[in-house]
Formats: C-alpha cells, structure tokens, sequence
C-alpha cells in the first residue's frame, strides 16, 4: 500500500464527510464541502478547491474544472455532490476570496489532523470504489484524468489481488 493509499472507504468517507456538513463550526463544514467534492469526482485537491470555488461563484451542478499535473492544459467534467446545496454554498463564500495554494495547504493539513488521513486517499478511495462497481480500468483512467493507464491497471491489479486473496 502506497503511502497516500490508507485504504479509506469511498462509501463510509462519502458519509462521514456528509455528516461534518451540518456542523456549526464553519471551517469543518466548508472543508468537508471541498473533501466531498474532491471524493465524488476522484479530484487532485487543487482541483477540488477550483471546482468549490467554481461552484461558489456560479451555483452550476456540473462544469468543466482544469487538470492538474498535465504538460498541456486540459479539463475534466465534475458533478457537485447533492449535499452541497445553496445554504453550504452561501456559507462558503468566503473561501473565494482566500488564495488558491493557502487554501489547499489549509484543507491538507485539517484532513490530516482532523480526519486522520491525507486528501489524495480520497482520490484513491474513488478509484477502488469504481473498481469494486465493475468499471473498466481504462474508464476510471479518463474520470480521473491519468495520463498513463499503466498506473491505473497497476492499482487496480493490486487492489483486485488483495481482495481476492483476502476473500478466499
């Protein structure tokens, strides 16, 4: 297991991270915002934070959000979770205005602290979930904007072994 992989469950993160949306503090309620964002579409958290602040700025459900780590630029489709609605939005609109690396840099270190795992593992979470449904390993490459299917199947080869082993 790599050291971002933590093994995190898209369906029990997807839910806790669900639940820290009612919470009175707002920091916890926009930063889950963003970490749900970046688990339902398989995001970087870079890209997570542009697409909340794209979603802040335009209330649209779905949008095109630039790629991170590509040579040329390129952009993905993202689907604003159905939690988030206008009043998460609305609450949330300060962050807007906070400086796109401070911010990531912030929800970084909140997720380590607070949740006990690093942001990319939810990247990794929507991966294997999307494994574990059926989806072809070529198909999750072009959700999650790999550039080199090679890491994909490697992953998923592993994670598949891994289950098979454990479930016989």
């Amino acid at each position: 297991m790599r050291s971002w992989d933590k093994g995190i469950d898209y369906e029990y993160a997807y839910a806790k991270l669900s639940r820290l949306l009612r919470s009175s503090d707002p920091t916890t309620r926009c930063y889950s915002a963003i970490l749900l964002m970046q688990l339902r579409n398989g995001l970087r958290i870079g890209e997570a934070v542009d697409a909340f602040i794209t979603f802040i700025k335009t209330g649209k459900r779905e949008f095109m959000t630039r790629v991170e780590k590509k040579k040329r630029p390129e952009e993905r489709l993202v689907v604003v979770p159905v939690e988030l609605d206008d009043q998460i939005r609305l609450s949330c609109i300060d962050l807007a205005q906070v400086d796109r690396r401070v911010l990531t840099n912030r929800i970084k270190n909140w997720c380590r602290q607070k949740l006990g795992f690093n942001t990319h593992s939810l990247r990794y979470a929507f991966i294997t979930y999307l494994l574990r449904q059926g989806v072809n390993p070529s198909i999750i490459a072009k959700i999650t904007k790999h550039s080199k299917l090679d890491f994909i199947l490697n992953y998923t080869q592993a994670k598949t072994a891994e289950f098979v082993l454990r479930s016989m």
